[in-house]
């Protein structure tokens, strides 16, 4: 029985949906303090050693402090909300999509006081961002179970990859900006090559490898996530083709383990992102998603009539 449109907006799973929003968010405002250290901090600093020459030295190591910050603390710290808030995703995906629970690839549920504690946090600020309800298409409704979770799957990974793509470009135009400007701030200081090292390259440095770190791990994060999509709409076409109910079910649960592993592993982006691109992203899944629905509607009714017909 299908009961996604319902179930997805019960209190229970909005719960569920507005704690792993939080948890991201707390990830998200960690990883915007790893930005902040490793290039406002370090441009505050390029600007105090233009001023004062002879702290260069402070810079370069600045810019190793703030390296290590990231790598000691701020990285693992992030890590380790992204990972509670997936968990809390899939409980989520696993009882509105009616999938069994993998102890292999998710471990033990989320504990139920932290998914309270974490929606709590989030209803102070829940005006402020997107609603939580029909969090997958209202189409999906009209369509046996066993098909509709592949359409919900495959949602999953086509928005996430659009967004992701996106974002890459913005940050690779960033990055090539900030390498423009300090060639050229370097020129019109008339830095020598150990000065434009001491004083633009290694404060610089952690700025750098976070925004090249990030594009490449944006990229191939679309990447995997377009793979995920194509094992998906391989499901769509097997569940058409007649493919039994159970092998439909355990492809879907081991898609889902990816789907899992990939929210894990994947980079975050900024609320700001999603909410600029939310609007037209949603308009173009909620249309793809019901061709989906067209097509599977048309496909059933014509196995009814094929099936009336050798019954008559």
């Amino acid at each position: 029985m299908n009961t996604i449109t319902t179930e997805q907006n019960t209190e229970k799973q909005l719960k569920r949906l507005a704690a792993q929003r939080q948890l991201y968010a707390t990830a998200k405002k960690v990883f915007g303090w790893q930005i902040f250290l490793s290039s406002v901090g370090v441009t505050a600093a390029f600007m105090v050693i233009l001023i004062t020459p002879s702290l260069k030295v402070y810079a370069a190591l600045w810019g190793l402090i703030v390296v290590l910050i990231d790598l000691l603390v701020l990285g693992p710290w992030q890590k380790r909300l992204q990972t509670s808030a997936a968990s809390i995703q899939e409980v989520f995906d696993c009882e509105v999509l009616s999938l069994p629970w993998s102890n292999l690839k998710a471990g033990k549920h989320p504990d139920p006081e932290l998914v309270s504690e974490q929606s709590a946090k989030y209803s102070k600020w829940a005006h402020t961002m997107p609603p939580l309800n029909n969090w997958y298409s209202i189409e999906v409704e009209k369509i046996p179970l066993t098909i509709a979770r592949i359409a919900c799957q495959r949602s999953n990974c086509w928005w996430d990859s659009k967004q992701r793509k996106r974002y890459a470009v913005s940050l690779i135009i960033v990055e090539v900006g900030i390498v423009l400007m300090a060639v050229v701030l370097g020129i019109y200081q008339g830095f020598t090559i150990s000065d434009f090292i001491l004083i633009i390259l290694a404060p610089f440095a952690p700025a750098l490898v976070l925004g090249i770190k990030q594009y490449k791990e944006q990229i191939e994060a679309a990447s995997r996530l377009d793979k995920l999509k194509e094992h998906a709409e391989k499901h769509w076409d097997d569940a058409l083709n007649g493919k039994s109910e159970k092998q439909l079910t355990k492809a879907a649960r081991e898609l889902q383990d990816e789907i899992l592993e990939s929210r894990k592993r994947n980079p975050l982006v900024f609320d700001w992102v999603f909410k600029l691109l939310r609007r037209s992203y949603e308009a173009q899944m909620n249309m793809s998603t019901a061709e989906l629905v067209a097509e599977a509607e048309l496909k059933i009714k014509r196995k009814q009539k094929a099936s009336d017909k050798r019954v008559v």
